[in-house]
C-alpha cells in the first residue's frame, strides 16, 4: 500500500529515537513535512541528520523541547507552522521526576485498564 501524504505537515514528538525515529521516517517517505521534537537540540538534530539521509529529498524541520513542562510546551507551540498530522509518542520514561506510578483513573495499578 502506498500512502501519499505530499502537503501534509506532520509533528511527532519523541522523534529522536526509537519509534518516534521509525514514524517519522515513515511519514517523511510517504511525502509529508515532517517536524522532529526531542528534548535537547543535539538528539534533534541528529535526528533531522539521520531522517534525510534515510529519505533523500525530505522536508524535515526540528524543535527541541521538553513536553513535560509548560515552557517546553509553549517553545513547541511558537514555532510551528499549520499541523495536519500529529503523533505523540511518550518519551523514555528514565527521566521522570516523579516516583509515584502513573495511573489511569479509576485504576488501582500503573497498568492500563
Amino acid at each position: 500500500m502506498k500512502i501519499e501524504l505530499s502537503g501534509r505537515t506532520a509533528l511527532v514528538t519523541a522523534s529522536t529515537a526509537g519509534i518516534g525515529r521509525a514514524i517519522a521516517q515513515g511519514l517523511a517517505s510517504a511525502g509529508a513535512r515532517v517536524i522532529l521534537n526531542g528534548r535537547s537540540t543535539d538528539s534533534v538534530e541528529r535526528a533531522r541528520r539521520h531522517l534525510l539521509a534515510t529519505v533523500p529529498g525530505a522536508d524535515v524541520l526540528g524543535v527541541a523541547a521538553d513536553l513535560s513542562d509548560a515552557a517546553g510546551v509553549e517553545t513547541l507551540l511558537a514555532g510551528l507552522p499549520k499541523v495536519d498530522i500529529l503523533s505523540t509518542t511518550p518519551a523514555s520514561s528514565a527521566h521522570r521526576t516523579s516516583s509515584r506510578p502513573m495511573t489511569r483513573p479509576g485504576s488501582a495499578t500503573g497498568i492500563p485498564t
